[in-house]
């Protein structure tokens, strides 16, 4: 699966960024400097493209924490809590620690669909109403240092931490009220020839041309 998963992600996204990075050294002026070396465009690629190397690596943490038990809640409750939290500042690592709860939720809810599907399908309205308040409120109090790009996830002091759970929360919050909308939409537009031709057939077979 992890193999798979790398022909799927990251040999796509270094073929594309070592054609953009040949194209620029033949365009170039040969006044220019020299090419960069193998470890500074890995650097780049990463940089660059870091939520493609998220997703990969939270698929492979995963991975690992479910090898000797295929489906465990607990296991992947913890992790949750924990990666997030690990000191960590190195190069794109932050940003990992930021999207592995997001590739954890979207995975639980993969595995418990019906569950949770009945407990939104229950709750809806009241459920809405929480996010939509709580992405308000994380909007209003959202400052610089709230970014994952300033904090690092990185919690040393109440103040950081506070920064480091706003973030989190706003994050879900607001993404839990645009997948509503989205998906309130392709309700009113399905039926629609143009956009289910847009959204099914052409969407399913270029996504990951999109990701890239």
């Amino acid at each position: 699966a992890i193999g798979d998963r790398a022909m799927q992600l990251l040999l796509p996204m270094l073929f594309w960024y070592a054609l953009l990075k040949t194209a620029k050294l033949a365009i170039l002026s040969s006044s220019a400097s020299e090419p960069a070396s193998v470890l500074q465009c890995l650097k780049d690629s990463a940089g660059t493209y870091w939520f493609i190397w998220a997703a990969f690596v939270s698929f492979l943490l995963v991975k690992i924490l479910l090898i000797f038990n295929r489906w465990s809640p607990w296991i992947l409750f913890a992790s949750v809590i924990l990666v997030p939290l690990a000191p960590v500042t190195f190069s794109i690592l932050p940003l990992i620690k930021y999207t592995f709860p997001f590739f954890c939720l979207g995975f639980s809810f993969a595995q418990s669909r019906e569950w949770w599907t009945g407990i939104t399908r229950s709750h809806k309205p009241l459920l809405i109403m929480f996010l939509s308040i709580a992405a308000l409120v994380c909007f209003l109090t959202w400052r610089k240092d709230t970014y994952i790009y300033n904090n690092l996830a990185l919690v040393h002091d109440m103040q950081s931490a506070q920064n480091v759970l706003l973030m989190l929360v706003g994050s879900a919050a607001a993404s839990a009220i645009v997948i509503v909308l989205i998906l309130q939409c392709w309700k009113v537009g399905r039926s629609k020839r143009v956009i289910s031709f847009i959204t099914v057939e052409l969407g399913e077979s270029t996504l990951l041309l999109y990701l890239i």
